[in-house]
């Protein structure tokens, strides 16, 4: 963690490689006014944790933190801990641009109750009860990835369309209407290369690749008329 000197101390990281494409795709899906918000499955940090001191019970509030991390670090939890001499908020703030999934506070009244506050990335708090703290932290990281992907179904559903219809004109392909900027499209696709180049030369798309879910009913390709079920996705790159 970083000590009150902003030295890193009792620190453990896993080192992940991550491309710079995937590391855009992140910041675009999961960004918010506050800054980044990284998936637990991929944060270098899952959580942080938050020494919260008053005076004369700084060595008690301490040793509990180290407890704390040395318990999810065990666990094979990937976090830090905070006890740079700011005060709580600018913590809160740096860690929050950061897009830490899970900030966890422990205090004297924490302690005293035999609790840990949690404040999850995506919105939403509650004490843990230390007791069965790596249980209980795991499902609130389980939360965020939920809440993430339903920011990310509900944002992707409304840019998901139907290509416009392709016909063929004098031997060559046509589009029945214009591209809309910010959409990404999806056809039936059951040909060759090569269509699928004449597919992107004419509509200015790059092919994506297969959505994750195939058509539910046997659709005629949009160049070959072929049936198939397989849906692939068109977008503009930049």
């Amino acid at each position: 963690y970083e000590d009150e000197k902003g030295e890193s101390q009792y620190c453990h990281q896993t080192t992940y490689g991550m491309s710079e494409r995937l590391l855009g795709a992140v910041v675009g899906m999961h960004g918010d006014d506050s800054g980044l918000i990284m998936p637990p499955a991929i944060a270098p940090f899952q959580m942080v944790i938050i020494p919260i001191l008053k005076k004369g019970m700084e060595k008690m509030v301490m040793d509990s933190v180290e407890s704390l991390f040395e318990e999810l670090k065990a666990a094979g939890l990937r976090l830090r801990v905070d006890a740079r001499d700011i005060r709580p908020g600018k913590k809160y703030y740096d860690w929050e641009i950061k897009g830490v999934p899970l900030r966890l506070e422990l205090g004297p009244r924490d302690i005293e109750n035999d609790s840990v506050f949690a404040v999850r990335r995506t919105g939403g708090k509650t004490a843990l009860d230390r007791g069965d703290i790596v249980t209980l932290v795991k499902q609130q990281l389980a939360e965020v990835e939920i809440e993430l992907k339903r920011r990310a179904d509900e944002h992707l559903q409304g840019r998901i369309r139907q290509l416009p219809e392709l016909k063929r004109k004098d031997g060559r392909l046509t589009i029945s209407s214009k591209i809309e900027e910010g959409m990404v499209y999806e056809i039936p696709f059951a040909a060759e290369d090569a269509q699928a180049e004449a597919i992107e030369v004419l509509t200015g798309l790059t092919f994506l690749g297969d959505a994750i879910e195939e058509y539910p009913e046997d659709l005629a390709c949009v160049v070959s008329g072929q049936l198939t079920r397989r849906r692939v996705w068109l977008a503009k790159t930049y």
